[in-house]
């Protein structure tokens, strides 16, 4: 009798922790938008109509989920601190199971590694000198699978009639706002037709 209420509770843990356990719902290449605080973020999402003012990617390593993101410097860090920051939401590339195989995501970190430790970009220029978390997000897919996320836009484009849009390009550019400069925001990606939301 003793044997087996000692299996029956042997039993019972099994199926309460394989029930109940979660698993992680993320896959490597998954993106990863956030609200974060302060002045600039404000003003990013008031260009952008947007709540996120914020991206990066998420891969698994080392069994932690990372993020790689724009920041300064561009680097690596754990999702527990980037949620710390600001919960977001996650979204993933159409068909992804199909697209975003081993090679691929080997691909995606491999170009990142071009990018790691370049300083932030705050003046939000196209170029690979100083790169910015949505270009960035944007250049892995585009440079290391040809996979266009949306289409860039220019400064122009965006809505900069509010006035902490206006005061944060003046402190940016002064008189020589850059409206023709190529862009893409955190809004972009989050609207791009070809992610789905995270189940």
């Amino acid at each position: 009798m003793k044997k087996i209420h000692i299996l029956l509770i042997v039993i019972f843990n099994f199926l309460l922790t394989t029930s109940f356990k979660q698993t992680p719902t993320y896959k490597d290449g998954d993106i990863i938008f956030q609200t974060t605080s302060g002045a600039t973020g404000k003003a990013i999402q008031l260009g952008t109509h947007s709540i996120y003012n914020h991206c990066g990617v998420l891969f698994f390593e080392n069994n932690t989920w990372m993020v790689y993101e724009a920041v300064q410097p561009v680097s690596k860090i754990s999702l527990k601190e980037f949620n710390a920051r600001g919960k977001g939401i996650v979204k993933r590339l159409k068909n992804a199971t199909s697209i975003l195989t081993p090679n691929a995501i080997t691909k995606l970190k491999t170009v990142f590694k071009l990018y790691e430790n370049k300083n932030y970009d705050e003046a939000y220029n196209w170029s690979d000198d100083k790169i910015y978390c949505s270009e960035l997000v944007y250049k892995l897919y585009y440079n290391a699978l040809q996979i266009e996320l949306c289409k860039p836009r220019t400064l122009g484009d965006f809505d900069l009639s509010n006035p902490l849009v206006k005061e944060k390009l003046n402190e940016k550019y002064g008189n020589h706002i850059p409206l023709n400069e190529p862009m893409v925001a955190p809004s972009d990606i989050y609207n791009s037709t070809v992610l789905d939301f995270v189940k």
